[in-house]
């Protein structure tokens, strides 16, 4: 049996409709410097020539798996890929973007060092210009180690969204059972990371910026952009809070730091709430309320370390007064600073 057999590493690449850029994707995967390495391709029910172009690949280089199923989301074809992992690291690559020759070998160097089971690292975003300076922030970690269950990796680190620029040892997602959440239009990454950040026993940030994030106007992250979506959005958004509350009740880390879990998220829809009329706030304010009263209790509102948090939070509670701008614009301050506040309006 071949190296092929028992891999370092496998990428896992999630295909849907992706004929023009699956190549530029695979080759920068089959150039690694890294040789040991398996590449699980999931195609999700493609109805363009990805499939064609992913066996014609997989026939010229036996470290390819191709996985042919109905579509069902990329979640699911993460899963699959998971599922189908032979590498003990294992890295997830959309078909849009590409990756640095280094990557593989110089995470699992670093992972190897630390003795960890999860590496954060940094990218890009092409073109660059397309990219918020929040987006660029968080693909810019700063070198650093954790262990299990630290609210500053989880929230602090620039270590989140986006799964594509971590890898994570298949140990780990398999004693933990950490998949990807079906269904969710925004955040499965997200809900991933939270529950592999909080159970792995260590992880290691790099700065390095390994990751080519290729900006499509039509990716899912950006259907969310336009303002008579914002209904839309917080939906969006209140199902991925559900599932991260549904898991940490799970793995027991609810009382790991709630004021944190409750900051990090209204921070995400607050200048959404501030715009909607009161029929949607109200709306909002009672599933919000729901949500954090069944996992963390009544006193959910009080518990934020921060004042113009808790006030904002407290209206979610009495849903009487919608949040207003200046609101939003408090708790920006407090939770970003001056310079993110201004970047928002500029």
């Amino acid at each position: 049996m071949g190296e092929a057999s028992t891999p370092k590493a496998t990428i896992v690449v999630p295909v849907y409709n992706s004929a023009s850029s699956i190549q530029r994707c695979l080759d920068s995967l089959l150039a690694q410097s890294e040789r040991s390495i398996q590449v699980v391709c999931v195609n999700d029910g493609s109805a363009d020539d990805s499939l064609s172009i992913l066996r014609q690949i997989a026939q010229n280089d036996d470290r390819v798996l191709v996985i042919d199923q109905k579509n069902a989301g990329v979640s699911c074809a993460r899963n699959a890929g998971i599922d189908a992992a032979a590498g003990d690291v294992l890295f997830f690559v959309d078909a849009d973007d590409y990756i640095d020759a280094q990557t593989v070998e110089r995470v699992l160097h670093a992972m190897e060092s630390a003795d960890a089971e999860v590496a954060v690292f940094g990218g890009v975003c092409e073109p660059a210009d397309a990219a918020p300076k929040r987006v660029q922030q968080l693909m810019s970690p700063k070198a650093g180690a954790f262990g299990a269950r630290d609210p500053q990796l989880i929230f602090r680190a620039n270590a989140q969204p986006y799964a594509c620029r971590a890898a994570f040892s298949r140990a780990l997602l398999n004693r933990e059972g950490i998949r990807f959440a079906p269904g969710l239009a925004l955040g499965e990454d997200v809900v991933f990371q939270f529950a592999a950040y909080a159970l792995a026993s260590k992880t290691v940030v790099m700065p390095d910026k390994f990751y080519h994030y290729v900006m499509e106007s039509d990716s899912a992250t950006h259907e969310f952009n336009s303002a008579d979506a914002r209904a839309k959005k917080i939906d969006a958004h209140m199902r991925m809070l559900e599932e991260v509350l549904e898991d940490w009740a799970v793995y027991g880390l609810l009382d790991l730091c709630p004021g944190e879990l409750v900051t990090w998220f209204l921070d995400l829809i607050v200048f959404d709430l501030a715009r909607l009329g009161a029929d949607d706030f109200h709306r909002v304010a009672g599933r919000v309320n729901r949500a954090f009263t069944t996992f963390l209790g009544t006193a959910w509102a009080d518990v934020p370390a921060k004042g113009a948090v808790r006030r904002v939070a407290r209206k979610l509670v009495a849903a009487t007064s919608g949040v207003t701008m200046a609101d939003a614009t408090l708790f920006y301050l407090s939770t970003r600073g001056l310079k993110a506040c201004l970047e928002h309006f500029i």
